[in-house]
């Protein structure tokens, strides 16, 4: 990966805003230049593309999204909002630059700043807590350049199953989802970063990943009311700036049994505006997931986006069909499709938001350093706090001898996520607090070595054993031979109903630094647990 970071020397000199005085009234915009607006697009690489240069200068594109594959370093990243926004023609509105910064394994920006999940949030079920990661996470990313935060995630995760949401979200409770999710995004607010809560009307209780597939809930309205919408409803009540929708059906309020939340004017205008209120941005999540590109299309499904209400359109990977989706929306309103006064609505909420927000602003070497340690020491606190003690039948902490540590390498279990690639980062955390390890890396469908048995106690650091078996089958091989393993769940706290047999369970709810630290340290007999479960761990499946 190439870097454009600046000498920091220079970095100095450079003016640390751009943009942020801009005066636009929309009747001053032609219609591709207002339609631009209403598009966020995301491209390849840690410098910009032809591609994105051509969609911000020539087709007036609104925003853009980061990715990890954008990102290298703090001064690489600055400098690529400042160039971004300097591909704005002289007075036009500035780009609005948006990320998934939710912390744990969705965080783009991994140097070591990164937040604990919301679900460690959750289990430390604290909402000043909550409010100072908002906070943190804002300082750290306005420094940036970044405008919007993808999150708090409001999904309720009720179901076990879930293959995307999990520990992204604050817990099972509609009440506690909702108080925290709303002290979080009120401190990215406070830090000047718009927060966007997500996936609106609910994410929370399926067994179908949109990014895959279209997932359907199909609840009563008076269940929706009293569990996927209560976060919502709290978040929009307290001031929450932006709304991102899902791409699942939700029969019995939509426009008909198989339309994405996305596409209908159901969910999007008469809920979430007209009932509920909203007069922020509605966001798209992406247009590009296989629950839309599958039906509909990306084109087409960008045009009924619009007609459903929706502010702003996410096309996250691909020129041609970015291009298209514009082409398509313009197309939409000169044929009469669309009238042309829903579209400048539209732009006067996002026009609101940028000036709102001061977007074009990008901050200086010192500011992000500040912004950093924040993160840092409020990653500790939320670690420290959440670590969960589940059980400890055996009586087997505090650690006291030599252990024999297995992990497996970390994939993605949602497109969603990032790779971990932390394997063997557990040992090392537990040396560092103290603790004698033999450590391992198992590969999958490796089972540990007879020396195990041998051993008085190991550890076993498991990643999703409930979708990953060999893991499972890593800690009954252990049982069987009598040496009684340690469990700790570095990022599904459910892990434990595919092994119910362990005595003693630990879960951190994601595997960041600060997290593997924090449970290191209760090993070792150097913290006191006092994280709750923020979810239902189901009986032994």
């Amino acid at each position: 990966m190439s870097s454009t970071t600046e000498p920091e020397s220079a970095e100095s000199t450079n003016p640390p805003a751009t943009h942020t005085d801009f005066e636009v009234d929309v009747s001053s915009l032609s219609l591709p230049e207002k339609v631009g607006q209403l598009f966020i697009a995301g491209f390849d690489g840690t410098t910009p593309t032809a591609a994105i240069e051509e969609l911000v200068s020539e087709r007036h594109l609104g925003g853009v999204i980061y990715f990890s594959r954008n990102v290298e370093s703090p001064g690489q990243l600055r400098t690529l909002s400042r160039t971004l926004q300097g591909f704005v023609p002289h007075g036009k509105p500035p780009l609005l630059l948006s990320i998934d910064q939710e912390g744990g394994r969705v965080a783009r920006l991994s140097w070591g700043t990164e937040l604990p999940s919301a679900m460690a949030l959750g289990a430390a079920g604290d909402p000043e807590l909550a409010s100072r990661a908002g906070r943190a996470v804002g300082r750290e990313l306005r420094a940036l350049g970044v405008d919007i935060d993808l999150a708090p995630v409001l999904d309720v995760n009720n179901n076990p199953d879930n293959p995307v949401i999990g520990v992204r979200s604050f817990g099972e409770r509609p009440e506690r989802v909702a108080e925290l999710g709303a002290a979080f995004a009120d401190g990215l607010q406070d830090a000047g970063v718009v927060a966007c809560g997500k996936h609106f009307p609910g994410h929370g209780d399926t067994a179908v990943d949109s990014h895959l597939d279209l997932p359907v809930i199909d609840h009563d309205r008076e269940r929706l009311d009293a569990v996927e919408l209560k976060p919502f409803r709290r978040a929009i009540d307290a001031g929450i700036g932006a709304i991102m929708t899902t791409h699942v059906a939700f029969p019995t309020i939509a426009d008909d049994a198989e339309r994405p939340a996305t596409l209908s004017a159901r969910v999007v205008t008469d809920l979430l505006r007209e009932e509920l209120g909203f007069e922020g941005l509605v966001v798209t999540d992406c247009m590009e997931m296989d629950a839309i590109a599958d039906g509909v299309g990306t084109v087409e499904g960008c045009v009924q986006a619009v007609e459903a209400g929706c502010d702003q359109l996410c096309v996250s990977h691909t020129p041609a069909k970015q291009r298209a989706a514009i082409d398509a929306v313009i197309e939409a309103v000169e044929s009469g499709r669309i009238a042309e006064s829903h579209i400048d609505a539209a732009v006067r909420r996002v026009l609101r938001a940028k000036r709102v927000y001061g977007a074009g602003y990008v901050g200086g070497e010192n500011e992000w350093d500040d912004g950093a340690a924040e993160c840092r020491a409020t990653a500790r606190e939320v670690a420290e706090r959440g670590v969960t003690l589940v059980r400890d039948a055996a009586d087997a902490l505090p650690l006291s001898q030599r252990v024999a540590v297995y992990e497996f390498d970390g994939g993605r279990g949602s497109p969603a996520e990032e790779a971990s690639g932390r394997g063997g980062a557990f040992a090392s955390a537990l040396s560092a607090a103290g603790v004698a390890v033999d450590g391992t890396v198992l590969a999958p469908g490796e089972l540990p070595e007879e020396r195990a048995v041998s051993t008085r106690r190991t550890v076993v650091c498991t990643s999703d054993a409930a979708s990953n078996p060999d893991q499972a089958a890593v800690v009954q091989a252990l049982q069987e031979a009598g040496a009684n393993p340690i469990v700790v769940a570095t990022r599904n706290p459910y892990d434990l109903s595919a092994m119910p047999n362990v005595e003693t369970y630990l879960t951190t709810y994601d595997d960041t630094p600060a997290s593997l630290a924090a449970a290191a340290e209760l090993l070792a007999g150097k913290g006191i647990p006092s994280g709750r479960l923020p979810v239902t761990i189901p009986d032994g499946r």
